[in-house]
Order: structure tokens, then C-alpha cells, then sequence
């Protein structure tokens, strides 16, 4: 038993003596650290706050010889064509709203339509149609003016149908509209 034991030492003095080679030959070699940052956000809004996460695009189109229409649906989000408007890739969006609070009634109302302009003339106009999402229910279309009870949080979609003349001229077209949410 003395001969194992005499064993089992050498065997671990090799193992010290190694681990101690192992240390010294990284003694000479600076240390080197990665440090990379990252983003934190968030959104503190007060009671009775509209918050927009989402802009209304109808998407890159293709104008062709005939009139046509692309709309986005406010419930859905999915784009459509019709006519001479072909649909070009697959970014296309509803707008999105989140609203939060209301004491007994809130009421939404905002712009039927929006002209869309392109930067050195030319115009189109979408006819516009909105819908809500409730803390407790699923998507609900409204009429121009909407009369609701409040419940949580709030998301209010944005779609509409956008007009496209024939031919019409190649470009980038915006337009801006507002969407009113009053909170009683």
C-alpha cells in the first residue's frame, strides 16, 4: 500500500508541476477583455395618451395602364390591389396606434382621407378606415366617429384605399393625417 501511495504523490506533483508551467507560460501574455454596450428603451407615458408605433405604407406599387386601387385593412394589416396596381414585394403596414386611459367614455374620430404627394408634382388619395384592439377583445372596426367605453390599453389600426390614376408618375408619395382619441 505504501507503493501506491508513493504513487498517487508523484502523480499529483506532476499534475501540480504542470498546472504551474501551464500559468507561467500565460505570465508573459497581457490579458486581454471584451466589453460591447447594448440599448435599453421604453416608453412612459401619462393616462390618456395616444403613442404612435406605426406609419400607414401602402407599399412599393406598380402603375399600369389602367386605374386601380391598393388597400391595406385595418383589421388584418394584409394589402390588396386591384385593377391596373400590382403590388411590388411584401413591405406593407396598417397604422398603429396605443392609447391608455379614459375615465367613462372615449371617443375617436380623425381624418377620412389623406392626399398623398410626390416631390415634384403629382398627387393620390387614400380614403382611410380605422379599428381597435381592446385589453379585452379582439379587432374591432369603427365608423368615422366612434363612441367606446374604456377598457386598458387601447390599440387603434389606421388602413385605407388608396386611389391610383393610370400611368400614374413614378415616385416617392406621402401625406399625413391625424387620428383624435378623447379621453372623458
Amino acid at each position: 500500500m505504501g507503493i501506491r501511495g508513493t504513487n498517487y504523490k508523484r502523480a499529483a506533483l506532476r499534475r501540480l508541476a504542470f498546472a504551474a508551467a501551464a500559468a507561467s507560460a500565460f505570465a508573459g501574455h497581457p490579458a486581454y477583455a471584451a466589453n460591447q454596450t447594448g440599448t435599453a428603451t421604453s416608453v412612459v407615458v401619462r393616462p390618456n395618451t395616444l403613442v404612435k408605433s406605426n406609419d400607414l405604407d401602402f407599399g412599393t406599387l406598380i402603375s399600369g395602364p389602367t386605374a386601380g386601387t391598393a388597400t391595406i385593412s385595418p383589421t388584418t394589416g394584409a394589402r390588396t390591389t386591384t385593377g391596373g396596381v400590382t403590388a411590388v414585394g411584401a413591405t406593407a403596414e396598417r397604422a398603429v396606434f396605443q392609447g391608455t386611459g379614459g375615465f367613462l367614455l372615449i371617443t375617436v374620430t380623425g381624418d377620412d382621407s389623406v392626399t398623398l404627394t410626390r416631390a415634384g408634382g403629382g398627387t393620390m388619395t387614400a380614403s382611410l378606415a380605422r379599428a381597435i384592439t381592446t385589453s379585452g377583445g379582439g379587432v374591432t372596426l369603427l365608423g368615422s366617429s366612434t363612441t367606446l367605453l374604456p377598457s386598458g390599453v387601447q390599440t387603434y389600426y389606421v388602413g385605407g384605399t388608396l386611389t391610383v390614376p393610370a400611368n400614374q408618375t413614378p415616385g416617392d408619395y406621402s401625406g399625413t393625417f391625424t387620428l383624435t382619441v378623447n379621453y372623458f
